[in-house]
């Protein structure tokens, strides 16, 4: 079932103040005094103040919408992605978290696959259904995405953070390792290629520009030197490269991998596909996920991996 966001109901007076963070408390100020000039006198100092937000909003506060990527038949990623939004403290039937029908296509149109050409248009059509409803800012998930403790704990100030700063795409979760040693800890800005796009976000500023860069992938040929039929994170580094005002935050440290479960892209591997194998191989994958979660370490397919590595 797709959920989508439904329309917001607030007053209309908040619209007026919705670049401001303090917008609530303007207006309880404006509601609550008698006085017309003191009402003026509070919106002045209000809008000249630093804007720092006078609460702590959540992830779900800041962003617009919550898309995710899903397989209907991937139930196991489905029910494993109900809990690890929980901890979050979201919902998956909150109306702003929304689960579009997956493409299915007739044939790969030259991608090594169907599946990655459906996952390609996945990620175009969020994107475009973002832009069509006038959205800011639209957070993107695979259903494979699993969230560090910090994470979870530090959300209010991400959230913050991304509400007080100029950015375009933001990733939770990427294959840097060595190279974040030398940027600051936090959200630093990287211009450089990585991979991975199962946990990241897009602000409006860039849709239209991002919407005809993956639409040109899916018409060049593979190998394209302006990028041709590839992976959507593939895509996305030559979209960054080609486009170097784009301002891309990347997490510092990640907070962001993906669960140890069989590809939905590829063919199963053998341990995947006998009922004697599969069930210690889905244990060590848990132990490996939660081993990540607590302490950042992790193994295997599930592993940053820096390009060249």
């Amino acid at each position: 079932m797709t959920h989508r966001p439904q329309p917001c109901n607030d007053i209309v007076a908040i619209t007026q103040f919705k670049d401001l963070p303090s917008a609530p408390l303007i207006l309880v100020q404006i509601i609550g005094s008698a006085d017309q000039t003191l009402r003026q006198q509070y919106i002045q100092t209000s809008i000249n103040e630093p804007k720092e937000p006078y609460y702590s909003m959540s992830l779900l506060d800041y962003f617009d919408r919550v898309s995710i990527i899903h397989l209907r038949q991937r139930t196991d990623r489905y029910h494993a992605l109900v809990r690890e939004l929980q901890y979050l403290g979201i919902e998956i039937t909150n109306p702003k978290v929304c689960i579009p029908d997956a493409p299915t296509p007739n044939d790969a149109n030259g991608f090594p696959s169907k599946a990655l050409y459906g996952l390609q248009l996945s990620h175009l059509e969020i994107i475009k259904a973002a832009q069509h409803d006038n959205l800011q800012s639209v957070w993107v998930l695979e259903d494979d995405a699993i969230f560090s403790r910090r994470f979870v704990h530090q959300q209010n100030e991400i959230a913050n953070f991304l509400a007080r700063t100029e950015w375009d795409m933001c990733y939770f979760g990427h294959t840097l390792t060595k190279k974040l040693k030398s940027l600051p800890f936090g959200f630093p800005r990287y211009s450089g290629p990585f991979y991975w796009a199962h946990c990241y976000a897009v602000h409006a500023r860039i849709f239209q520009r991002l919407i005809t860069y993956l639409e040109g992938t899916i018409e060049r040929p593979r190998g394209d030197p302006l990028g041709g039929k590839m992976y959507p994170d593939a895509a996305y580094t030559v979209f960054r490269k080609l486009n170097p005002d784009v301002i891309t935050l990347v997490a510092n440290p990640v907070l962001s991998v993906q669960r140890g479960s069989p590809s939905s892209l590829a063919q199963g591997r053998w341990h995947d596909r006998y009922v004697a194998t599969r069930s210690a191989v889905d244990l060590a994958r848990t132990v490996r996920d939660e081993c990540w979660r607590w302490t950042g370490w992790t193994c295997g397919g599930a592993a940053p991996r820096e390009l060249g590595q």
